[in-house]
């Protein structure tokens, strides 16, 4: 989980911020944001989803309304609304909570800029908050949020080398699986196993598992020889995300186009570090692994059709991204994942290849260290 020091430690930043905003008090309903504030994980992702609200006066005290008081974390009060009756859900967890954050708010005073989540604050709730408190302004904080974000602490860095683990060991995994006639289901079901294995826990894996596609849930369907896998997929652990990819020839014998078209997406990948710097923009990455798609004859006319990469962290796709129609500049503490791939009907279907680094003073830093190889290893 997120420490408490470092939670701490976002806490003072934040608050910072607001107090350089001349904002009074936020409101912060995201699950996400109140775990990178607090250290409270109050629903990871696959569980049920329960709402909350953590309550941050910017000189002053916090607290937060949720369904556990399970944990311990950053903040003066909690307040509790039940989840259930006798183990069955509420149908009105909303409801529940806006009762609690309305007794809480009794008698409360006036705030002058209030600070909330543009993305996910309930009306309910926020109707509340202005009978209550009446804000002559409310602020958006998503920004401020969004660009906190992107410089990782060390207790982030040490979940998502985890969550890189475990998506590996999935490989590890999923690759002894791969073979002519073999559902992509099984695929699927070995990795999310091993990653499992991997950290003792019950964890989400999954993502792009189908064969000889640009990518899709896996399916009830065998895959054949002369296919290309490409298996991209996410791993969740304790709220931060891994976004790795690899491709293998189903049968461990490709072609002389795909060996090709494989060693030169390799070369590009494995040039990421040394071409990535600070202050440096996205877009001019993307352009890099464009143009050196382009030099195979087969993509001189097609190039790179996704993206390029994407910050990763307590959401599986973050700023700063690595893209045509979107700008992002690189800084120290940014974790992105890169992803050069080229894909045509000869290759059957395309490679795809993808490790998530990490900006430090010293340079760039491979968080998901894993053999690149066309042929599966049994």
């Amino acid at each position: 989980m997120l420490t408490l020091e470092g939670s701490r430690e976002r806490q003072e930043r934040f608050r910072s911020r607001l107090a350089e905003g001349g904002i009074d008090a936020a409101v912060i309903t995201d699950r996400r944001e109140i775990y990178y504030l607090t250290g409270l994980l109050l629903c990871d992702y696959p569980n049920f989803l329960f709402p909350a609200v953590l309550y941050f006066e910017t000189s002053g005290r916090s607290w937060l309304a949720a369904h556990t008081d399970d944990g311990v974390g950053v903040v003066d009060e909690r307040i509790i609304y039940p989840p259930n009756v006798l183990y069955t859900m509420n149908p009105d967890p909303m409801v529940l909570l806006n009762q609690m954050v309305a007794k809480k708010l009794t008698g409360a005073q006036h705030v002058d800029r209030m600070g909330w989540q543009e993305e996910s604050m309930p009306k309910l709730i926020a109707d509340t908050f202005d009978r209550a408190v009446s804000p002559d302004e409310w602020i958006g904080l998503d920004a401020i949020l969004s660009d906190m974000q992107k410089r990782k602490d060390p207790d982030e860095i040490e979940l998502l080398r985890t969550a890189a683990r475990a998506g590996l060991a999935a490989y590890t995994a999923a690759q002894k699986a791969i073979a002519p006639g073999v559902n992509e289901l099984e695929v699927l079901s070995a990795g999310q196993l091993a990653a499992r294995a991997k950290v003792g826990e019950n964890i989400f894996h999954g993502g792009d598992y189908r064969c000889a596609e640009l990518g899709g849930w896996a399916r009830d369907k065998t895959i054949e020889a002369g296919q290309l896998y490409i298996i991209d997929a996410h791993t969740a652990y304790h709220g931060y995300w891994s976004d790795l990819c690899r491709t293998w020839a189903v049968d461990g014998n490709p072609t002389d186009l795909q060996v090709r078209v494989f060693d030169h997406i390799k070369g590009i990948l494995e040039d990421v570090p040394r071409v990535v710097k600070p202050g440096e923009k996205g877009t001019e990455l993307f352009n890099m692994i464009d143009s050196r798609i382009r030099e195979l004859p087969e993509f001189s006319d097609i190039g790179l059709i996704h993206h390029a990469g994407h910050a990763v962290g307590i959401r599986p796709h973050e700023m700063p991204d690595l893209n045509r129609d979107r700008e992002g500049i690189f800084e120290v503490g940014n974790v992105f994942s890169c992803e050069p791939g080229a894909y045509n009907d000869d290759l059957n279907h395309g490679v795809r290849l993808e490790n998530t680094f990490q900006i430090t003073e010293d340079g760039v830093e491979n968080l998901s260290e894993y053999p690149l190889e066309i042929v599966p290893q049994k």
